[in-house]
């Protein structure tokens, strides 16, 4: 991997390379560590309003809300009822919104041409509106024109029942269920941003930008409410003047713009973008990047954005004055907010003009390991390593950036896969659906980044929750899920000074991973939620072990015999550049005869070359049948150096493929 790789980043570092314990060594819950309400409730700045909000969300306590204290507390809540994590998540598919078949034809105004939408949604057409206000409060000015392209968005907000699939299935978390507000055609509340998020992503949906969501509510004419001009009643929408005190089942009232339900009042919904304090024209205005085509708000829509802690909630609620229902109004939240008005629905895009790919591979049927198989998988022994020093410049230094090359390669390919390293392996696992995973290193601080890795995903519902555990203001609350869910290991000191020391670096190091694209399409487990969500199953059933050994020694043997055993074939082995630092000895090639492969079946490595003009080196992502492999090895190479000129380079990097002379 990089300038002297396997290595890895140290505890965490950009290259992230790293394993863990074992799935044998310690027990933890099927959906992953959560933290405790103290932990979750980090000081952030706000109103006095927005604090009061948000202790009695998160505490469940009863804090009178600063608009009317002592008239209104918020209910005591409920434990939410939770679904079998064994379950998995079969029905997400079924969900989906069904877009592959709809007709994407393009206007004269260079938009494409609402049809039928997908089951649920409403389609808007693109185009310009007036979005904003100068009467309205500060945060809603200027008024001003910008542009969205076509998209479609849910007609109500999403329901306890349709929150509760994704629940069942491991995926989406809900912190409390108010007496009152849990009938199953009433809108989720007591949601947070993140579950949210990774709720419209189970659905092949997103968040709906605020420019989006303002269009939808104002409709072709630019309305002040959803249904016009006239002030709010309680005929027209639910607000904190009205009866009863409490959210009311989605569609009790008629219908706005382009079919929308519940625009107004209710549930407060959450959109993607981070607040600002206006558009423009203020001292921490949003500025250019709420302006133009398709705004996403502050830094882009940026998964991390510096300055800017909460994010927008639009409609207003049951629970807020009449004001606050206008289609302009606007409010800030934070991310980990869970009040009992605060709701969303989801969003997508229209589909592109032209043939539509495949769809991508989902984290259905993603079982807990049978007994027979637990004790075969987590009967291997690992190592025992003794600490090796890492070369500090690998902690900040990155590379390796193209394993979507692979993904052709590796789709679907299901099996058993072994990697050394850490999070580049995520990716590659996850794309081929594998049903057995061993992430082995001889590097104790790689085990050590996996380790940590294992425990923030298990906590995370989605990429963005993930990431949002590497910021700053969130320091103090990651450093809680990994003591929780490593409570009891000796190291644990040790592993907590590890993340502390290499928090900033990793966190930078994700952010990129998330941004990784190949072709156009998500290309890494952090950019791709339906990745994300495939890791996230394999480590919620145990399904990936995470085991110290040198490739050199006895664990690669152990883990063949481990597959036949089982009588599941090894699909994928994952190199990385490793050959480059050992000779080919017997216990490797043992190991590697042993290994039960098919015809299907591929080593996977990267190689380091020089560019032609000798300027720099550039990576090869090499793929070999091991079958291949087998047979050069029982043919007495004793280096990856002996075969390496056999393969095929494109000189300036990329893929590369050696004993497959059809290439």
């Amino acid at each position: 991997m990089g300038p002297g790789p396997r290595f890895a980043v140290a505890a965490l570092a950009t290259l992230a390379l790293g394993c863990g314990r074992t799935a044998g060594e310690h027990e933890r819950r099927a959906d992953g560590p959560t933290p405790s309400g103290a932990a979750r409730t980090t000081a952030r700045q706000g109103t006095a309003t927005e604090e009061a909000e948000d202790r009695s969300a998160v505490d469940g306590g009863t804090a009178h809300d600063a608009k009317d204290a002592g008239s209104d507390s918020e209910p005591r809540p409920q434990a939410p009822a939770r679904g079998s994590e064994a379950d998995g998540d079969s029905g997400s598919e079924n969900r989906k919104p069904k877009t592959e078949n709809l007709r994407a034809v393009i206007g004269a105004d260079g938009f494409m041409i609402c049809g039928e939408p997908p089951e649920g949604m409403s389609c808007i057409p693109g185009g310009p509106f007036v979005r904003g206000s100068d009467d309205g409060n500060p945060d809603e000015r200027p008024r001003g024109e910008v542009t969205v392209s076509t998209f479609h968005i849910d007609r109500h907000e999403v329901t306890n029942a349709e929150f509760g699939e994704c629940m069942a299935a491991g995926v989406c978390e809900l912190a409390h269920h108010y007496a009152g507000f849990h009938a199953g055609d009433q809108p989720v509340v007591a949601i947070d941003w993140l579950n949210a998020a990774a709720y419209c992503a189970w659905v092949g949906k997103r968040l709906p930008t605020e420019a989006e969501w303002e269009k939808a509510a104002r409709g072709a004419d630019g309305r002040t409410h959803p249904w016009g001009e006239e002030p709010p009643t309680c005929e027209r929408t639910h607000h904190a003047d009205c009866e009863p005190r409490a959210s009311k089942p989605v569609g009790s009232f008629a219908p706005g713009p382009w079919g929308l339900l519940d625009m107004a009042g209710n549930a407060y919904e959450f959109v993607q973008d981070w607040y600002s304090a206006c558009y423009r024209g203020c001292p921490d205005e949003c500025g250019d990047e709420c302006f133009g085509t398709d705004p996403k708000g502050p830094c882009g829509g940026a998964a991390r954005c510096p300055g800017h802690d909460r994010r927008v909630l639009r409609g207003g609620s049951w629970f807020w004055e009449p004001d606050q229902v206008r289609t302009s109004s606007r409010r800030g939240m934070r991310p980990d907010s869970r009040g009992h008005r605060l709701g969303f629905r989801c969003a997508v895009d229209a589909p592109p003009p032209g043939p539509v790919g495949p769809p991508a591979p989902s984290a259905d049927g993603i079982a807990p390991l049978t007994a027979a198989e637990r004790a075969v998988f987590e009967g291997v022994e690992e190592e025992i390593l003794r600490a090796r020093p890492v070369d500090v410049r690998h902690w900040t230094s990155s590379n390796e950036s193209d394993h979507a090359l692979w993904f052709p390669t590796v789709a679907g390919l299901g099996g058993g896969y072994l990697g050394v390293g850490s999070d580049p392996n995520f990716t590659l696992f996850a794309a081929a659906r594998s049903s057995f995973v061993w992430l082995m290193d001889y590097d104790t601080v790689v085990l050590q980044a996996n380790r940590i890795y294992r425990a923030l995903i298990l906590a995370s519902a989605s990429p963005q929750e993930f990431l949002l555990r590497w910021d700053s203001f969130e320091r103090k609350v990651t450093e809680a899920v990994v003591a929780e869910a490593e409570a009891g290991a000796e190291d644990l000191p040790e592993l907590l000074v590890q993340l502390d020391d290499n928090f900033e670096e990793a966190g930078n190091y994700f952010r990129k991973v998330a941004e990784r694209t190949e072709a156009g399409a998500p290309g890494s487990w952090l950019a791709d939620p339906v990745l994300y969500r495939v890791v996230r199953r394999l480590f919620q059933e145990r399904r990936v072990r995470i085991v110290g050994g040198d490739l050199t020694r006895e664990l690669p043997g152990r883990i063949a015999a481990a597959h036949a055993a089982l009588g599941v074939p090894l699909r994928v082995v994952y190199l990385s550049n490793a050959e480059q630092y050992f000779a080919y000895g017997d216990t490797f090639r043992a190991a590697i005869w042993a290994m039960p492969f098919d015809e299907r079946s591929v080593i996977l490595r990267t190689v380091s070359r020089w560019l032609p003009d000798r300027s720099r080196h550039v990576w090869h992502y090499q793929v070999e049948p091991a079958g291949h492999f087998v047979e050069v090895l029982r043919g007495g190479v004793e280096r990856f150096s002996d075969m390496e000129e056999r393969a095929t380079y494109v000189p300036t990097g990329g893929l590369s493929w050696l004993g497959e002379e059809e290439r």
